[in-house]
């Protein structure tokens, strides 16, 4: 059964998905560094700086995701050898 038709449509629609969010995270991420950058509490500074950092792990995760669907599309356009 080829796939390749539907997998394209997934991943396109996964595309459009990871672009919102991506935008929507990047402001939440924006919003805690602010937050950061004003607070005196060396402590609590350093907590809002984990949370900070989790936002980076997960945007690294977005982008490797991101780059696994394009290698999906290269993948949908070779010749399947039958």
């Amino acid at each position: 059964m080829d796939t390749r038709g539907k997998a394209l449509e997934l991943s396109k629609e996964a595309v459009k998905l990871l672009l919102s969010f991506g935008t929507e995270l990047d402001e939440l991420y924006r919003k805690f560094r602010e937050l950061r950058v004003l607070e005196d509490e060396p402590s609590f500074r350093s907590a809002l700086l984990n949370v900070e950092h989790g936002f980076f792990m997960t945007v690294q995760s977005l982008n490797i995701l991101r780059e696994q669907l394009r290698l999906l599309e290269v993948a949908s356009k070779k010749e399947v050898p039958y």
